[in-house]
């Protein structure tokens, strides 16, 4: 297995980025459980990869921030993009938008790939009017531990993609510094909701074994000034 730095493994793994996993079924669960209705806001996925989550939302504007040019182009190839929505490419470190633009933040398993939270955390929060609620997803400390790692597969094998692992602690205390507060946590665990992509894959035995494990931490945040 090769390992690779993001911008290149989202490269090589945008003509297949659509293709649901176990993870990204645990993200999307969870975003919903943690958003409120979108209807009328204006909301920015920061990391948002082909864009394909900001379709059909029901908000009122729907900015995607992207690094991979190639993912981009992914999202293009499904169709016309909405109205409402516009994707550019950027970097959660340094995000190309005016202040306090959004009332509904995400950004959803990006931060895993960035080593310094702060930075990002200062970033989300700068994107965030009065009143805004962040959503932030990650691989679960505990996936990592158990020997679960960040990977996709192409023509050439299986590629793991580098990762910084920041647990529950980390990510709350970046928060802080950058003026949030947390609102809200949930885990998206191993169970029912994910068990046929381990069927799929063949691995019903690691999938009875792993059962109850955590595999996306989730939380949400508000301005405290």
């Amino acid at each position: 297995m090769t390992m690779l730095a993001p911008l290149e493994a989202y490269r090589r793994w945008a003509p297949t980025y659509a293709r649901e996993t176990a993870i990204t079924a645990l993200d999307e669960a969870l975003v919903a459980e943690l958003s409120p209705r979108l209807t009328g806001k204006r909301l920015l996925d920061a990391g948002c990869g082909t864009g394909r989550r900001l379709r059909g939302t029901g908000a009122v504007e729907a900015i995607g921030v992207e690094p991979c040019a190639a993912m981009i182009a992914a999202g293009a190839d499904e169709g016309a993009w909405p109205a409402e929505v516009r994707v550019i490419e950027g970097n959660v470190l340094a995000l190309p938008l005016p202040s306090a633009g959004f009332d509904m933040v995400w950004c959803r398993l990006v931060l895993g790939h960035v080593s310094d939270l702060r930075r990002a955390y200062a970033e989300l929060a700068r994107m965030m009017a009065p009143e805004a609620l962040l959503v932030v997803t990650d691989f679960h400390p505990d996936a990592h531990a158990a020997g679960h790692r960040r990977t996709f597969r192409d023509a050439e094998g299986v590629h793991e993609i580098e990762h910084h692992v920041h647990d529950t602690h980390a990510h709350i205390q970046a928060a802080f510094g950058a003026g949030l507060a947390l609102t809200e946590m949930s885990v998206g665990r191993v169970g029912r909701s994910i068990r046929d992509y381990y069927e799929r894959a063949g691995r019903l035995a690691h999938y009875e074994a792993e059962y109850g494990l955590p595999l996306v931490l989730a939380l949400s945040f508000r301005k405290l000034f």
